[in-house]
Formats: structure tokens, C-alpha cells, sequence
């Protein structure tokens, strides 16, 4: 139930709701799942009562195919004439009939979703993996200290998310306790929590080839909520190549300043961001130090490092800023990496790409959430089809109207 059209633009709002259909498809260990609920129109629950838009209904439930689900389906079917829910949104109406533009709406769906047979049962196997674990979120809602205001965990896990949404890069959203084989980029926004044998999976994963990056606030207590001794990021001190001194939170006045010094990040040398909220003091042991603090008695010491250990590679980002550095950093590693992505293109603002699979097909939904039309430019020069109106894509120009959705068939 997002409140599309709301205070946050609705390409924001898609990149959350992206992330939890992520996470239901990760919880099945890939495996399609079934959108039990979703309103043909509004819900009578929320602060504002705000309508879907055209084109939105068909956009936001394709958003939950192209993420995995198999199904659309709705609460409610008719409206209740009595109780809490009489207002709320229902695809048939106290008028009592089909002539209404949200039952059209919800008819155009059922549509789409009847020319979409293939995709069902297919998934994706994304290069990378994003820990959200439940059991971090509550030791760190738990912990006084850092910064009481501003803690914002699910918030970061989001904000990182979101770099790889807007480049149309899939993510499994896993658990600490998972499987990292397979994955070529294991991110961990603040793992403040390391149960039982996590650190030793992520320096296998790392000293086998893959890349891991962690954040600030990484490997401060145990499964018991218990502080890790000798320094911290605990047992992840080895492969991050730091020692995690002290963290400074930040007012909401207090804006710092990190410079980047290395072009190993993907990031011209010289650029800055700002530090918001929370840093990390971190002093670089084996690793190698790619930004510094560019302000305040921290001001010269590791903002962001990196260790080579085994054949791959571990980066500590020590510390938050407003997002640009997340978009500029990973969509480095993207691109260096080579790391799967759904289209060969440069999405504009407000669109993304997802696909599904079944190893012969791709089936790419390409998505605008923006209310303004928007053109990509496909860089593959393999044949696309239109599955929802058959006709094949020309030139690689995927043209979509304000909140428009095309489902793209590729062959490998």
C-alpha cells in the first residue's frame, strides 16, 4: 500500500517498495512469491487519501513482477457498505458495476498480466547481495550511543539499495545468516551485529574473489548484544585492514567534509562530500586509504579504505553523507566489475530496469516513475520485443509515457 503521489517523489517510493519485493524474493531463496494485497486504487487508512494516477495502477503492479511476483492480487474485490473499510479502494464500487475507471484500470492489468505467461516461475540471479538482517535493526535500536536521532539503519540499507535500483543492477536483499557463494559484491551497511560465524563467511567470500564493502557502525557486538574486545570492527578487523577507533555524531547543524585521493574509487582525486550524522576515526592497518577527512581534529585520517586480501577486495566506508557519494561509489564498482545489470543503458531520472529469466529469455521490465514521459537509449544490440504489444523495438529506443511500463523479451 505505497501512498504514491505523496511528499516523496514517487521514483523514491518505488526504490523502497523495490527493496522489500527483494527481500520477500530473497527470502524464498530466489524463488517467485505471490503479491497477496494490493488496492485497485487508494487506501482509507493512510494520512491522505490520495488516488493512483493513470498509468499507475499497471505500473506498480508490474513493479511487483518484475521483482519476482507471480501474482496481482487485491483487497478488496467490492466495498464493504459498512465498518472501517467502506471508503476504501475495492475494484468494484458501491455503484455496483464495471464502468468506472478503476475497474478499467484493474481490467488493463489482468490484460497485461495474460500476455505475460512466460515470466511466470522465472527469476533473476543478481551478482549482488545486500545484508538487511532483523536482529541488527533491533540491537541497534537498542544501543544508546552514536547517534540516538539519527540511527536510521533500514534507511541506509534503502539508500544503498537505491544506487543499484537506479542503474537497473538486480539485488538479493539477504540476511547475515545466508549464503554469500555465488554473489560477486556482498554489501553490509552497518553489520553492528555479528552472530556466529558471519565474519568467517565474508573473509572466505572476499579471500576467494568477491568484493565486500562495509560501512560505518560494522562489527561492534555479538549475537549477544555483548562488545567485541581488542577493537573494533571486531573479528572483521582482519579483512577491512582498519581499526575502528571512535565514532563522532554529528548535530543536525554539523556538516563535514571527505576528499577523495585515489582513483581506485572510480571518482576523479579531489572531489568532496559531505559527512552527515555519523563518521567513523578508523586507522588504516593493511588497508589502503582512498578519501580523508577534510574538517575538524579528524581532519587528514581514513574516510574510506580499502584491503586487498586473498584474490579479492574489502572497502570500509566510515562515513554518511546525502547519498551522491553511494551513487558515484557503487556505480564505480558497477561498471568496473562488470556487474549484471537488466538493460545496457543509462537510465534517465525516474526509470528502472529490472529483469526475470528462465536461461533462454530475459524478460526486462522497464519502468518510468516519473509523471513526465522519458526515453532510453539501449546500448544491446540484441532483438527486443513489446510483450505487452508485440512489436519489436526500434533503433534501441524504448520510449515510455509518464508512469509507463514496457516488459521487453530478449533472447541470449
Amino acid at each position: 500500500y505505497p501512498t504514491w503521489h505523496g511528499e516523496r517523489s514517487d521514483a523514491e517510493l518505488a526504490s523502497d517498495i523495490a527493496f522489500v519485493h527483494d527481500i520477500n524474493r530473497s527470502l524464498k531463496g530466489g524463488k517467485p512469491f505471490l503479491l497477496m494485497e494490493s488496492t485497485p486504487s487508494m487506501t482509507n487508512w493512510q494520512p491522505v487519501s490520495k488516488l493512483k494516477r493513470p498509468g499507475m495502477h499497471l505500473l506498480s503492479s508490474l513493479q511487483a513482477v518484475a521483482h519476482g511476483s507471480d501474482s496481482v492480487q487485491y483487497f478488496q474485490w467490492r466495498k464493504s457498505r459498512g465498518s472501517s473499510e467502506k471508503l476504501h479502494g475495492a475494484v468494484v464500487d458501491h455503484a455496483g458495476h464495471e464502468h468506472t475507471r478503476v475497474f478499467r484500470d484493474v481490467a488493463e492489468v489482468g490484460e497485461a498480466l495474460a500476455k505475460l505467461d512466460a515470466v511466470v516461475g522465472t527469476s533473476v540471479r543478481p551478482d549482488v547481495a545486500l545484508v538487511y538482517d532483523w536482529e541488527n535493526e533491533w540491537a541497534l535500536r537498542d544501543a544508546l550511543g552514536l547517534n540516538n536521532r539519527h540511527k536510521e539503519y533500514e534507511r541506509t540499507c534503502r539508500k544503498y539499495y537505491e544506487a543499484f535500483w537506479k542503474r537497473g543492477v538486480p539485488v538479493d536483499v539477504v540476511s547475515s545468516e545466508c549464503g554469500f557463494a555465488g554473489y560477486r559484491l556482498l554489501v553490509a551497511p552497518m553489520l553492528y551485529m555479528l552472530k556466529p560465524g558471519v565474519a568467517e563467511r565474508i573473509e572466505a567470500f572476499v579471500a576467494q574473489g568477491g568484493t565486500f564493502v562495509a560501512t560505518y557502525c560494522t562489527g561492534f557486538v555479538d549475537e549477544s548484544d555483548l562488545c567485541f574486545l581488542g577493537g573494533f570492527p571486531g573479528p572483521l578487523r582482519k579483512v577491512l585492514g582498519i581499526w575502528d577507533e571512535e565514532t563522532d555524531g554529528l548535530y543536525e547543524g554539523d556538516v563535514g567534509r571527505v576528499r577523495v585521493t585515489s582513483a581506485e574509487t572510480g571518482i576523479a582525486p579531489g572531489r568532496t562530500y559531505d559527512v552527515r550524522q555519523l563518521c567513523d576515526l578508523v586507522h588504516a592497518e593493511t588497508a589502503e586509504v582512498l578519501a580523508v577527512y577534510d574538517a575538524d581534529f579528524y581532519a587528514g585520517r581514513p574516510a574510506l579504505t580499502v584491503n586487498r586480501f586473498g584474490a579479492g577486495k574489502a572497502y570500509y566506508v566510515a562515513f554518511r553523507n546525502n547519498a551522491d557519494f553511494e551513487r558515484d561509489f557503487l556505480g564505480g564498482l558497477v561498471e568496473r566489475m562488470g556487474l549484471l545489470r537488466a538493460l545496457d543503458a543509462d537510465l534517465p531520472e525516474g526509470v528502472t530496469a529490472q529483469m526475470r529469466t528462465d536461461g533462454a529469455k530475459d524478460f526486462v521490465f522497464v519502468s518510468n516513475f516519473a509523471p513526465e514521459p522519458r526515453v532510453v537509449h539501449v546500448q544491446d544490440k540484441r532483438p527486443l520485443k513489446d510483450m505487452l504489444s508485440g512489436a519489436l523495438v526500434e533503433g534501441g529506443v524504448v520510449s515510455l509515457p509518464g508512469f509507463g511500463v514496457r516488459v521487453l523479451e530478449r533472447a541470449h
